[in-house]
C-alpha cells in the first residue's frame, strides 16, 4: 500500500545538537538523499518523489515553499509540487548532478547552462519572486542537460542577494578560461564558500 506522505513526514525524528539538526530515524520507504538549513529531503521508494521534512523550528517555510512552487509551476526549470503539509512539501525528483558534483567529478559546465539559470531566475523575477541563496548544491544538471533549481525556500525575502551574480561572475573570470582545471576538490570548494558567506572576499 502507498504510503501517506503524512506519515512519512511524521516520522522523521531530528536532532538538535548546538544549531544543527541531524537526522535520528525515519520511514524505511524513504531514503534520506539532502540535509539543508531548514530541512532534510527524502526520496520516497518506487516513486520519483522527494519529500522535505522541515526542522520543528522551521515549519512554517513549508506553507512558504509550497506557495513559490506553485507560483512557478509554469517554469521548467524547477521541481513540480505534489504535496504539502505543516512541516512538508513533495516535490519531483530530479535526476543528475549539482554544480558541486560536476566540479568536483570534472564534468565541464558549459556557457549554455549559466545562460538557462539566468533566464529560469529571470522568470522568477517576472513572477514578482527575488531569487535567493542560489548555490552550486541546489543548481542541478540533468542527463539531458537541462538545468533545474531546487530550494526555493528564500524567494520570498526582500533584501538583495547577490550569490548567483558572484558564481558567474566567477565563472566568466576564471572558470571559463581554457587553462583554468575544470575539476575541483570539495574540501576547496567548501572553504571558498564558507569564506565568501564569512564576507572574507568578493568577487
Amino acid at each position: 500500500m502507498k504510503p501517506k506522505n503524512s506519515e512519512l513526514a511524521a516520522s522523521v525524528r531530528y536532532q538538535k545538537k548546538g544549531s544543527r539538526y541531524t537526522v535520528v530515524s525515519h520511514d524505511s520507504r524513504m531514503s534520506h538523499i539532502g540535509t539543508g538549513r531548514s530541512a532534510c529531503a527524502f526520496r520516497i521508494q518506487n516513486s520519483q518523489a522527494v519529500i522535505k521534512v522541515y526542522y520543528p523550528d522551521s515549519s512554517q517555510l513549508a506553507a512558504e515553499e509550497a506557495a513559490i512552487y506553485s507560483k512557478l509551476e509554469s517554469v521548467s526549470s524547477f521541481p513540480a509540487l505534489h504535496d504539502s503539509g505543516p512541516n512538508y512539501i513533495v516535490i519531483d525528483f530530479i535526476e543528475g548532478r549539482t554544480f558541486f558534483q560536476c566540479l568536483t567529478g570534472g564534468e565541464k559546465i558549459d556557457t549554455k547552462t549559466i545562460m538557462d539559470v539566468d533566464r529560469a531566475l529571470m522568470h522568477v523575477k517576472e513572477l514578482q519572486l527575488n531569487p535567493s541563496d542560489i548555490h552550486l548544491h541546489n543548481l542541478i544538471l540533468t542527463p539531458e542537460g537541462a538545468v533545474r533549481i531546487i530550494d526555493l525556500a528564500r524567494f520570498n525575502q526582500t533584501k538583495n542577494c547577490s550569490q548567483w551574480d558572484d558564481l558567474k561572475a566567477a565563472y566568466h573570470k576564471f572558470y571559463s578560461k581554457r587553462l583554468f582545471p575544470k575539476r575541483m576538490p570539495a574540501l576547496l570548494l567548501e572553504s571558498i564558500r564558507a569564506l565568501y558567506k564569512r564576507n572574507f572576499f568578493h568577487i
